[in-house]
Parts: C-alpha cells; structure tokens; sequence
C-alpha cells in the first residue's frame, strides 16, 4: 500500500522516490550574450565579450571572442532540471580539452531571455560568481542537419597528393544558424595550437550548405557566403568539399552527428 501512495504522488509530479519517466527538460535555441559580469570580493566587474551559444535538444556550443581577439569554446551535453539549473558536461573545450568537467549551472528565463550563474574558484582559492545574460535568436526553420557534429576526418587534396589535417573541430547546426569551433596547429609548428570560431546563417537545399559568416575569429571569413556540396552518407555522417577555383585544391571533411 505505501509503494502504491508513493507511486500515486509521482503521476502528478511530486518527486519521492521512485523512478521518473518525465521527459527530459531542454531548451534548444540560439542566444547571443548581452552581458558577462563577475562578482567577488565586493564588487561586480562587467567585461566587453562577444559570445554565441547554441542548445540543441541535448548539446550545446558556444564560443566568445574577447576584446584582445583571444577565442574560448566548449562543447558538450546537456540536462536542464525543473529546479531552475542546468548540468553541462565537457565534450572538448578551450579550457580543458577533452578532460572530464561537469558545471552546475542556475538558470533562469523569461520569454526570449535567459541568464545563467556559474561559481568559479581562482587561483587564490576565492569564489567568483560568472553571471552571463542572453538574448534569443529568432529561428528561421528547421533541417535534417540541425544537431551537434564532430569533425571526423580532414584533408587537403592537391593534384596527387592528400595531406591529412590536424585540427579539432565541432559544428552545431539549429534554427538556421550555425557555429563552428576549433582548436588548429599553427603553421610550421605542429606543438602549437591556436583557437577559433565561426557563426553565420545557413539554408541546406538539396545536396548544397549555404553559409554566410556574420561573427568569426578569422578575418578573411566574415560577411563571406559559402556554397557547399555535402554529401549524407546516413543521417548521422555527411561529407563537404571546398574547392578552391584558383588553385584546383580541395578541403575534404568528414563529420559524425553527436548523440
């Protein structure tokens, strides 16, 4: 009889024991931040930082660009709870690579805004408090390839010869934009990394991507439209190739959908 009360309160969503079969909370969307402020020691610091997130149904993205041009990333997954907080958990990042990390997160939303509240310990051992404020994107539609991607394989192919590429790179596709990241060895210099990122519109038609660059950490990309042939091999892996017209060569990438 007590197992039957407990599993009563359960079916109108008092949590007591048993097991939930409530569907997973998310919020999937694209935000451009509004506002970083960092709260400790008795004061609030507002810092100048370009940031673009995306949530998908079950991953997120995003990357920030700084006023001195220094990039930050991440990539993970995520679970968004009815007590107002989000654990996020590291894929690969900026920060820590693909190291294990998982964020507590307090989140809070109203209509087309969000804003989140992360504690960040220093080097010193004080507490910080990251409070990030968000504005939503309008979508413009939905795709077959909405969703969190890894890149697989890349290589350069010129005439003969095929050069595999080095670089770390995950794409989220939603709600007509786009976001892509990477972390990419610097010329002549294979122990050398650099980060980057970039954010646009896109349409998908058929077999070709369209993507035009609105924010980006490389210079030569942006306000750049690209037409891009990709071919699904399933609805979990597509390949693209980039050719360039002048000297005949071609960027190959192979991504694998995240789930």
């Amino acid at each position: 009889m007590k197992r039957i009360i407990i599993c009563a309160a359960l079916s109108i969503g008092i949590f007591i024991g048993c097991k939930s079969t409530k569907k997973q909370l998310t919020q999937p969307g694209v935000y451009k931040m509004d506002k970083l402020t960092v709260s400790g020691g008795g004061k609030d610091t507002v810092y100048p930082r370009t940031q673009i997130k995306i949530y998908t149904d079950d991953h997120f993205a995003y990357a920030s660009l700084a006023p001195d041009s220094s990039v930050g990333f991440g990539v993970g997954s995520y679970h968004l709870d009815t007590g107002n907080h989000i654990e996020e958990i590291n894929i690969y990042s900026s920060r820590v690579l693909d190291s294990t990390a998982i964020y507590n997160v307090a989140y809070t939303r109203k209509d087309s805004a969000y804003a989140q509240k992360l504690k960040m310990p220093s080097a010193s051992g004080a507490v910080y408090t990251m409070t990030e404020a968000y504005t939503q994107v309008p979508a413009t539609g939905t795709s077959k390839i909405d969703g969190l991607w890894k890149l697989d394989k890349a290589y350069i192919v010129k005439g003969k010869d095929t050069t595999k590429q080095g670089e770390t790179q995950f794409k989220a596709f939603w709600g007509g934009h786009f976001l892509f990241v990477h972390r990419y060895p610097v010329a002549n210099n294979a122990a050398k990394f650099k980060n980057g990122f970039g954010y646009g519109e896109f349409s998908l038609k058929n077999d070709t991507l369209s993507e035009t660059e609105q924010i980006t950490s490389h210079s030569t990309l942006m306000g750049r439209t690209f037409s891009i042939k990709i071919n699904f091999k399933s609805d979990d892996e597509y390949s693209q190739v980039i050719t360039d017209n002048q000297s005949g060569e071609q960027s190959v990438e192979i991504y694998i959908r995240l789930k």
